[in-house]
């Protein structure tokens, strides 16, 4: 069988690993790694989509559709680190499988070309296709298509070494160990308002701009105690002063809506920010968007819980995203931002073409911004930087191939009394 090494244009995918037909290890000896490929990612329509449909499946469907079946060369590493932070070679099966009757759908199977002493199922693999190989066959015989799978594994290791395909191993996109959201091109942080905003690209007519915001400093915040969904703390001087600060720079901006969670900290400092607006005369409240739940250790100061959250910190880290803060009454990353997602979608499909102002929390913000930031990932929230007060612009689609997708465009601005953050 002929391979040719045909370069193509550099594709980032990212999925999740799960359980496919159990034919890679069992019946051909290639352990492959199958990624999730959401049934609504191949039927929905586009007025269909919701925020609740990522980017990283969008653009695994993209690839299966307009890409030719076969046999890719790709490097790939796992988020988690199962196996080290490592990127490794790989031998990428996309198509129907023609071999096998039971398969209904198009596939993405990768085979890491990598010994693993633990299976990754539900960690996140990304992978950075640069080359085709060869169509994909129907074989006669589960023989014949292990031999060839060995020789696809031959041949993309080997061409993988070439120096042209060698160097896209330093991909940034490869390595979320390393990244962190100030790193990313294109996305301004901690930096001034004003300044930032005159940056800005115009807003689409088929998107909406969304300024999320946090609340000022709180009694909470300045007595160093755990204040989640289910405790309320009021603004303390500090940061009712925070809040009347953003309000004068925000004040040439027009908005659709400003709004808050249904928590006292946010609607405090939303009532500030559209007090004598001529565009908006009130504040709305809208559910589920309130901090997330701490469950048992709500309240709890800080310094004599440092040790567990550390603990959880490091869970987040390593990929274990559902792992809840506080016990079974608190609540995970996971939880989090599928709860966001689902409120922010319908309100911003409802204000398309126009500005809509949040207030949120710190865990709500930098949750949804790791998550849709490519390069990140929700297990980077933790590096997410985000100020009492400070505001985060992201545009969602709201139709068209990329309905449901957010672009960050800027994290932790701030109006310019309190001056610029300091790494």
């Amino acid at each position: 069988m002929e391979r040719e090494l045909c370069l193509i244009t550099p594709v980032r995918l990212r999925g999740k690993v799960v359980h496919g037909f159990g034919r890679g290890s069992k019946e051909l000896g290639f352990p492959t790694a199958n990624l999730e490929i959401q049934e609504e990612s191949w039927e929905s329509k586009a007025e269909e989509a919701t925020a609740t449909s990522s980017g990283d499946q969008r653009a695994l469907r993209h690839f299966a559709e307009s890409h030719r079946t076969g046999i890719y060369c790709a490097f790939g590493s796992i988020e988690e680190g199962v196996g080290g932070e490592e990127v490794h070679p790989v031998a990428m099966s996309m198509g129907w499988n023609p071999t096998f009757e039971d398969v209904k759908a198009k596939t993405i199977e990768p085979w890491i070309l990598h010994h693993f002493d633990e299976d990754f199922y539900d960690c996140h693999l990304r992978l950075l296709v640069v080359a085709y190989v060869r169509p994909e066959v129907k074989f006669e015989s589960l023989e014949q298509l292990k031999a060839e799978i060995g020789k696809d594994g031959d041949f993309c290791r080997m061409s993988l070494e070439i120096p042209s395909l060698a160097c896209f191993k330093e991909d940034p996109f490869l390595k979320p160990w390393t990244q962190k959201v100030q790193d990313m091109p294109g996305i301004i942080t901690s930096a001034q308002l004003q300044e930032a905003l005159s940056q800005l690209p115009p807003l689409l007519e088929s998107h909406t701009r969304l300024f999320l915001t946090r609340h000022g400093e709180t009694a909470a915040n300045e007595q160093g105690v755990l204040c989640g969904g289910g405790h309320e703390s009021e603004l303390n001087q500090q940061g009712l002063k925070q809040a009347e600060e953003l309000a004068r720079e925000l004040r040439e901006c027009r908005f659709a809506l400003v709004g808050s969670s249904s928590q006292l900290r946010a609607r405090q400092s939303a009532q500030l920010l559209s007090a004598e607006r001529n565009d908006v005369s009130t504040a709305e409240v809208l559910e589920n968007l309130h901090e997330m739940r701490y469950g048992h250790l709500e309240g709890a100061r800080i310094a004599d819980v440092r040790s567990e959250m550390i603990s959880i910190a490091e869970s987040w880290r390593h990929g274990k995203l559902q792992e809840r803060v506080g016990g079974v009454e608190g609540e995970s990353p996971q939880d989090l931002i599928e709860r966001v997602l689902a409120s922010l979608g319908k309100v911003l499909r409802q204000n398309r073409g126009q500005n809509v102002l949040l207030v949120c929390h710190s865990w709500v913000n930098k949750a949804l911004i790791a998550h849709v930031t490519p390069g990140l990932g929700l297990q980077k929230l933790l590096d997410v930087p985000q100020r009492n007060c400070a505001v985060n612009v992201l545009d969602y689609c709201c139709e068209g191939t990329d309905a449901g997708s957010f672009q960050v465009l800027a994290v932790d601005l701030v109006a310019q009394s309190r001056g610029a953050a300091r790494f």
